[in-house]
């Protein structure tokens, strides 16, 4: 399971759902728990989701 302090780490520079996944869980077939996570973070105020390039950053 992929942790918050992780993700944030991951995200140093904006970045899509899958290049994401394959830094912080390679071997994970499924991007759904990940998307899971980063819905969590965003409704928490901790990440952002930029529509227009669809990539998810740190706020």
């Amino acid at each position: 399971m992929t942790s918050e302090e992780d993700v944030l780490a991951a995200l140093d520079k904006p970045a899509a759902i899958y290049p994401l996944q394959q830094r912080l869980d390679p071997s994970s077939k499924s991007t759904d728990p990940l998307q899971d996570l980063l819905m969590r973070m965003r409704a928490a105020g901790k990440v952002k989701f930029d529509i227009k390039t669809g990539k998810w950053s740190r706020v």
